[in-house]
């Protein structure tokens, strides 16, 4: 009889330990099948945020290029100004004719950049999605966009303050033809504005101006490659 029981209570054990074994196998396969739900969860947001990051990049670079293009082209007319007016040919009805139908006091200041996507990145802590090796890289064109962003701005404070006291020139160009007086009153101005005083004021825009885009522009070229 005792024996009996002792196989009983053998098999009871047994069995009891095969129960904890098969909870422990199905814990196990369970937290497997978690884990590779939340990989699979973690792979599929590394990708929206490669596809976001990529997508990003190619209309900054299509930006970026426009107005290179843009500066450049205004950066060669404002040189142009300047090597006009440095001939020893040169006389204040050349200053007058280029700074009343000729200069263009006005620029593009636009100063944006796609960051959301790496802003998102850097605030939600997603970036340790990836390994180090583009952790680096992403930092790096962060780093890269930031310290772009903060030379425009600082060139066109400073063309700004250059040209705080100069005034702006009363200009003919066709292109403000429907924001300007036009008409005898105007030649009137023109007649009597001080050669020397134009000069200096058409000089300072000038020079100013060249300065500014030749930083912008050098900045923009290291962004885009």
């Amino acid at each position: 009889m005792k024996s009996l029981k002792e196989n009983s209570f053998t098999r009871y054990v047994i069995y009891a330990i095969g129960e904890i074994i098969l909870v422990v196998i199905g814990i196990l396969i369970a937290l497997q099948v978690n884990n590779w739900n939340e990989n699979q969860k973690k792979n599929v947001l590394k990708k929206q945020y490669l596809s976001s990051l990529i997508s990003d990049t190619i209309k900054d670079t299509i930006v970026l290029k426009d107005n290179i293009k843009s500066i450049e082209g205004d950066l060669s007319l404002i040189t142009s100004f300047k090597n006009r007016l440095s001939k020893s040919t040169s006389t204040l009805d050349t200053v007058r004719h280029i700074a009343r139908y000729e200069y263009l006091p006005f620029f593009d200041p636009s100063n944006e950049l796609n960051r959301n996507t790496i802003t998102s990145l850097l605030s939600t802590g997603d970036l340790n999605l990836f390994d180090k090796e583009i952790q680096n890289t992403i930092l790096t064109h962060n780093t890269i966009q930031l310290a772009l962003l903060k030379v425009m701005d600082k060139n066109v404070d400073i063309f700004f303050s250059a040209n705080a006291n100069g005034g702006l020139f009363s200009s003919s160009n066709p292109s403000l033809d429907n924001a300007m007086i036009r008409g005898h009153l105007m030649d009137s101005i023109w007649q009597n504005k001080d050669g020397i005083e134009v000069l200096e004021v058409l000089n300072n825009r000038i020079a100013s101006k060249i300065l500014m885009y030749t930083f912008i522009s050098g900045a923009k070229k290291t962004v885009t490659g």
